[in-house]
């Protein structure tokens, strides 16, 4: 089936399938998604705006059972950070949009019937009337839907704080059994989205069937082999997925603790990998989960109650933390809740933990509050004025209480690293494209002394060009210790899913093309070097335990894409 882009018109009610342009062919995920957004969005217009373009793109990779490569992007002008934006995914959409043949999803417009589904399916596509789930949550809706169209199709589904075009509003995609709980977590794109009157995008593949050949199953089954032989993604993962970083970051004194305001918290113990596993197993919870088809790592979880009752999947490192230790909260049941309704309401767990620090900064809420921070969270659901400042994320909930202390660049919470331990993680926070974002650069993978201001510029740099190659390709990150060591595999994985001899070193300088067009976006969107900067407190106040600020130097921040100058990017048309 060959591969084709989809452009839907809201106001018209139309979805037209085009060929490929020849200069995206070999673009997927963030890659295209980015390409997409700056060449055919305005950079000034108001990310709510029906002309806002939002777009969905598996990666280059998608639509196989190549483990952990079925990754999805979707990119459009962030509402929280004004800048472009790219969020991606685990889940079945983008293996499911893959095999059908789509490159490409993009939705302009806005729909007169308000709420609409889209739904993709191998006779192409069709408008839904979904007006009797208004203002329902994503967990309803997923079973709704799933009885409405078949339990095997893929969803992503936009909550109220989507619908009420609340700006850190998430959307939650499916996972292998229909929870929704797999997000495009960063950014607001559930608010661009549920501005355009668009509830879900329901995919099914059923009647699909791409080939395969030997040289590709074997591809296949030997990548599967080096991921199942390395110790982190072959045993540490299924074990104690992400949720193993915690005691680490803690111990180096870096864990986001009550709102930043120190660097290791107190019940870290009940809160980390040990006893995350321990309360999994001895409820009869599972470890060892796939979020998406074909996954050999397998490091998600399903959390539930101690009757075993399901209550989340997955419980991860980023929620944990700023749901946890940011907030005060030492009890992983209270955690998991909080998760499962920021999931329900389509709210991003790291913005929404960021914002509650914050009001606790405030004295909204006291920290260690469980049953504030819970009526708290339900309030966006509800969409009270309090509720609606906190489902617009840390920064307004800053502005709106005067609390200085908002650990946040370009509008967009951190996420769980502070940068005064890990001062790589400062870098990417402060330079990408994308908001402070751990994902367009997770520095705590590098083998540097992260103490060092002077040890950063160079690896974390390298990192962010090779974050954006994984993100076009769909590959998720966590096969990085197998992948970006041995890329000969991403090299043959290319050519035999894409048809196309490429040497890495060559993906890295289209991945440099990318970051430079995302990097022109901004600046006509009026993002100036003034917002390539981490809060002034970080520079001021020592952090706890070890008393450090961060330290890199003005200098490495200016030098940063200094690469710039190697290529000249061309804009596709």
């Amino acid at each position: 089936m060959g591969k084709q882009m989809v452009e839907i018109d809201l106001d018209c009610m139309t979805a037209v399938k085009t060929a490929v342009p020849e200069q995206y062919e070999m673009l997927g995920g963030r890659g295209l998604t980015s390409t997409i957004v700056a060449c055919g969005t305005d950079p000034r217009i108001h990310p709510l705006n029906p002309k806002n373009r939002f777009v969905l793109a598996p990666g280059l990779l998608a639509g196989s059972v190549l483990s952990s490569a079925n990754r999805l992007s979707a990119g459009a002008k962030s509402p929280l950070t004004g800048t472009i934006k790219e969020s991606n995914s685990g889940g079945v959409v983008g293996y499911k949009l893959a095999r059908l043949g789509v490159k490409a999803v993009s939705i302009t417009g806005r729909a007169k019937q308000s709420p609409t589904g889209i739904r993709i399916h191998k006779n192409g596509v069709s408008f839904e009337d979904l007006s009797d789930l208004r203002g329902l949550g994503t967990y309803e809706s997923a079973l709704l839907l799933r009885e409405r169209y078949g339990k095997k199709t893929g969803l992503l589904l936009a909550g109220p704080a989507g619908e009420n075009g609340l700006s850190a509003a998430c959307l939650c995609l499916t996972d292998p059994e229909g929870e929704p709980c797999r997000n495009f977590g960063r950014g607001g794109l559930g608010a661009v989205l549920g501005s355009k009157g668009v509830k879900a995008v329901i995919v099914d593949d059923e009647g699909a069937t791409p080939s395969m050949n030997d040289e590709t199953r074997s591809l296949i089954k030997r990548f599967a082999a080096a991921l199942r032989e390395h110790p982190v993604t072959g045993e540490k993962f299924a074990k104690y997925g992400t949720v193993m970083t915690l005691l680490n970051v803690n111990g180096l004194g870096g864990l986001p603790t009550r709102n930043f305001s120190a660097g290791s918290f107190e019940h870290a113990e009940k809160i980390g990998a040990d006893s995350l596993y321990d309360t999994i197993k001895s409820r009869g919870g599972r470890f060892k989960h796939g979020c998406m088809p074909g996954c050999v790592i397998q490091c998600s979880n399903k959390y539930v109650d101690p009757s075993g009752k399901p209550v989340v999947g997955s419980l991860d490192y980023e929620t944990v933390c700023l749901l946890g230790s940011n907030i005060g909260l030492g009890d992983l049941d209270q955690i998991a809740e909080l998760n499962r309704m920021c999931n329900d309401i389509g709210i991003d767990t790291i913005e929404t933990g960021v914002a509650l620090g914050v009001l606790a900064e405030a004295g909204v809420m006291a920290f260690g509050d469980f049953e504030r921070a819970r009526t708290l969270i339900a309030e966006v659901g509800t969409g009270t004025p309090l509720g609606r400042v906190l489902g617009c994320g840390a920064s307004v909930c800053g502005c709106a209480y005067a609390v200085e202390r908002v650990p946040a660049v370009k509008g967009q919470g951190m996420a769980a690293y502070d940068p005064r331990v890990i001062k790589g993680m400062g870098l990417t926070y402060a330079m990408s494209t994308i908001g402070a974002d751990h994902t367009a650069g997770n520095a705590i993978v590098l083998a540097v002394d992260h103490s060092d201001p002077n040890a950063q510029l160079i690896p974390v740099r390298n990192l962010n060009i090779e974050t954006m190659v994984m993100d076009t390709l769909g590959l998720c990150l966590f096969t990085a210790r197998v992948s970006l060591d041995r890329t000969e595999f991403i090299e043959e994985a290319v050519f035999l899913l894409c048809g196309r001899t490429i040497r890495f070193e060559e993906l890295k300088q289209r991945a440099k093309i990318i970051l430079a067009l995302e990097r022109g976006f901004n600046r006509k969107a009026g993002i100036s070097r003034i917002n390539d900067r981490l809060p002034s407190f970080m520079r001021s106040e020592p952090l706890p335990p070890n008393n450090a600020v961060f330290d890199v130097s003005e200098r490495d921040h200016d030098r940063f894409y200094d690469w710039e100058g190697e290529t000249a990017p061309e804009t596709p048309e």
